[in-house]
């Protein structure tokens, strides 16, 4: 393989008198990376690669044009002059490429083809710097009991904070705060006698936020969590509207103005809607959330959020049969400052956006694989979900008109790592 060595070398094989294939290709800065930054742009003009070049040789390809340093082949024997070019050099930057909008994950050449594309012209190869796994810089504390949910929180003032639901039916919450920015455990509270399933966090107030949990033991409850003080305390039980393991739950950002919205979904396919109490009116019993604190650290296999005072009864403002079977995921919809629309995804293959208010599907699409999981793009409803075939599939879930089931614009792109 020659895909790591820069554009300028010579890539005739030692016991082949003939060059190798070559394609002609341009690249491209893809949309939305700066051009300014790092000064990462290069002129289109073609130039000839080996046919069966990979993501890291291209890379070194870039890198190479940029005037950056390039990472040499193991055994190199490169003059020390060489070398002491490349000190001078900027490092290299990893990239990530598109042929014909899907990531590059296989030889050019064999993509190209893939893709139905003539190698007779020149490809356009759009390219931007790649995302690299975290580095695992130290051990974490191992908890008692799987994790089977997050969710993760930022406020402006008192800083990020990770709630974790784990399959004790134990809610912890988490913290990066202090001098070494390390994730430090702050609280811990029992909310449920089953696995809890699904997990969502949501801003409620100044320093304030609302955390809601459904379990397998059907029940669906809300936490209040006080940034200042790093407290848990039970908030509000929403009863009523499930009769199965509850799967999924998702609360709305509304504006300062408006009452937060939850939703909630279950093994059956079923979703309700409900109204959470304002953080602002609920009033805490201080002895109760202390006495809760002391039992939790004697271990006593009783101690739970439950014994809390002033806890809110809710029940749905709305229920409906949503899908066949599981709903595995949901998101609100970007597309409504009034939260009205609600994206979901389920076990029977199909997408959905729904019109909470008036509990009408708007939008139907159906997949060839169960939905496990997903996620809505913070700036638009472009969804992606996973699967149980490890593959990640992006779809265009904005629609033209309200209630209008024909008016949208649909797309399926699959992302599968090789």
């Amino acid at each position: 393989m020659m895909d790591e060595d820069p554009p300028n070398t010579t890539y005739d094989h030692d016991d082949d008198n003939s060059p190798e294939t070559k394609i002609r290709v341009s690249f491209i800065l893809a949309a939305g990376v700066r051009k300014d930054r790092d000064n990462l742009e290069l002129p289109t003009d073609p130039i000839a690669v080996p046919a069966s070049i990979r993501k890291k040789g291209l890379s070194a390809v870039v890198n190479h044009l940029l005037d950056r340093s390039v990472e040499q082949k193991d055994g190199s024997d490169d003059d020390d002059d060489d070398d002491d070019d490349d000190e001078r050099k900027l490092p290299a930057i990893p990239f990530d490429f598109l042929l014909n909008d899907k990531l590059l994950r296989m030889g050019l050449e064999s993509a190209a083809r893939k893709e139905g594309l003539s190698l007779e012209h020149a490809l356009e190869l759009h390219y931007f710097p790649a995302r690299l796994p975290p580095k695992r810089e130290s051990e974490s504390e191992a908890l008692p009991d799987w994790i089977s949910s997050m969710d993760y929180t930022f406020d402006a003032t008192s800083g990020d904070s990770l709630f974790t639901g784990g399959c004790d039916g134990m809610i912890r919450s988490f913290s990066s705060g202090g001098a070494k920015k390390k994730l430090q455990q702050t609280n811990a509270i029992a909310a449920h006698t089953g696995p809890i399933k699904c997990l969502s966090s949501a801003l409620d107030g100044d320093q304030k936020m609302v955390v809601a949990t459904g379990s397998m033991d059907q029940t669906l409850v809300t936490h209040a969590y006080d940034c200042a003080s790093n407290s848990l305390s039970l908030h509000a039980v929403y009863s009523g509207g499930h009769s199965n393991s509850i799967s999924s739950v998702t609360l709305s950002e509304p504006g300062s103005s408006e009452q937060k919205v939850l939703a909630s979904a279950d093994w059956d396919g079923g979703l309700a809607i409900w109204k959470v109490p304002n953080l602002e009116n609920a009033s805490i019993d201080e002895e109760a959330i202390e006495s809760s604190k002391k039992r939790q650290k004697n271990n006593s296999s009783t101690s739970s959020s439950l014994t809390e005072t002033s806890v809110k009864e809710v029940k749905p403002i709305r229920s409906i049969k949503a899908h066949a079977s599981n709903i595995s995921g949901m998101s609100w919809s970007s597309s409504n400052t009034s939260s009205s629309n609600l994206i979901t995804g389920s076990w029977d293959h199909s997408l959905k956006v729904w019109d909470i208010e008036r509990a009408d599907c708007i939008l139907a699409l159906n997949g060839s694989r169960v939905v496990t999981s997903l996620s809505r793009s913070f700036n638009s409803d472009v969804v992606a979900t996973a699967h149980p075939d490890c593959a990640v599939r992006l779809w265009d879930m904005r629609t033209n008109g309200v209630g209008d089931k024909q008016s949208s614009q649909i797309s399926d792109r699959t992302l599968r790592q090789r």
